[in-house]
């Protein structure tokens, strides 16, 4: 596959093929972005070079979501709600889903159409509280951005991995992760809302952003994914797979065969990259599949009392996650928190893994 693409991008840049002959023979859309992948041959090929000469055959280095890609019901209702509690910045809208951004390198959230029946089978227990999870909301994958993407080098090195990637758009590689989570290895900056579809167009999503609400002052400033959880069959698998490809760091460990989310039980490990966390957990499903059962936006100069003040102000009845977390529920349903900086540190050094555990009660 790498010789292919080489060949492929030599012959673009000596001008045998134009963009859109050099995108379909890759398999993926024609963008405007492609410059940026590949506009000075000698460049985008050293740079790839260099990229995995630096990783060595041993992964890339994550820096942020890329994209949280999150089916709803109501979009413009969803888009509202994170717009204005977190400040988030509306970057793409084409009047049918949208990419709202926060942080620097930028996490977003891809607010788009429910199109998959939702997976909420019965079950029993103090942990089979899907509706308390997840609403009627559905996460179906996750984006990660690295540093130094190159769509060639990155290719090469996932295929060299037997991870099968699939190329989806300019910018970004579909695998799977242990779990069978679809997972994309994408470039900082570059990706929107349906980029690999034919007919994908930036501009379909940039030219009305002027009609779109704004945040209205009154609410947070998200920089930062504080963590997003992830249930899944296998922990141990799932945190060898991302700390090995994505080099992300193992900041709590817990082994055990417990369900849940919030169970003092284990298995549970958190791992950190950037600015952000991914939290593993079991899956409680009955067929071991995963899922997300919620995420939390940081959010700059977080203060616990004042917080739980504004969001009682606007209506809501949050909930602690220690003393560095609210918890809440978006339009959808789904449970999402307000959170200050530090919380993954606090709850795996302080808490054992979980706000249960934390000292003098789960808002300490």
């Amino acid at each position: 596959m790498q010789d292919n693409h080489s060949t492929l991008l030599e012959t673009f840049v000596r001008g045998k093929i134009d963009r859109r002959g050099l995108l379909e023979a890759l398999g993926i859309a024609a963008t405007a972005g492609l410059t940026a992948s590949v506009a000075s041959g000698a460049a985008a090929f050293s740079a790839g070079a260099a990229q995995l000469a630096a990783a060595g055959g041993a992964g890339f280095k994550a820096v942020a979501y890329n994209h949280i890609n999150y089916q709803v019901s109501d979009y413009a209702k969803v888009r509202d709600f994170y717009v204005n509690l977190f400040g988030m910045k509306c970057a793409w809208d084409d009047g049918k889903q949208c990419s709202v951004e926060f942080g620097d390198p930028p996490n977003a959230i891809y607010i788009r159409p429910l199109t998959k029946p939702l997976d909420r089978p019965a079950g029993a227990g103090p942990n089979a509280n899907w509706t308390e999870q997840m609403g009627q909301g559905n996460v179906d994958h996750l984006a990660f951005s690295i540093e130094n993407f190159q769509l060639d080098s990155v290719g090469a090195e996932l295929t060299r991995r037997g991870l099968e990637p699939k190329a989806d758009g300019p910018f970004a590689w579909g695998i799977k992760d242990p779990s069978g989570l679809t997972v994309q290895i994408c470039a900082t900056r570059g990706v929107f809302p349906g980029q690999a579809l034919p007919s994908a167009k930036e501009s379909d999503g940039t030219k009305n952003l002027d009609a779109i609400p704004k945040p209205d002052g009154k609410g947070y400033k998200a920089n930062a994914v504080s963590h997003l959880v992830l249930m899944v069959p296998d922990v141990d698998k799932c945190r060898d797979f991302y700390t090995d490809l994505l080099q992300m760091r193992v900041i709590y460990y817990k082994p055990g065969d417990v369900f849940g989310v919030d169970t003092a039980g284990g298995p549970v490990c958190f791992l950190k990259f950037g600015e952000n966390a991914l939290y593993l957990r079991k899956s409680q499903h009955p067929e071991h599949k995963p899922y997300i059962a919620h995420f939390a936006p940081a959010v700059e100069n977080y203060d616990q009392a004042a917080v739980k003040a504004e969001l009682i102000r606007r209506g809501y009845k949050p909930t602690p996650d220690s003393k560095y977390g609210w918890s809440i529920h978006d339009p959808e349903g789904m449970r999402v928190e307000v959170a200050g900086k530090g919380l993954p540190e606090h709850v795996a050094g302080d808490c054992n893994g979980g706000n249960a555990q934390c000292p003098g009660g789960p808002d300490k």
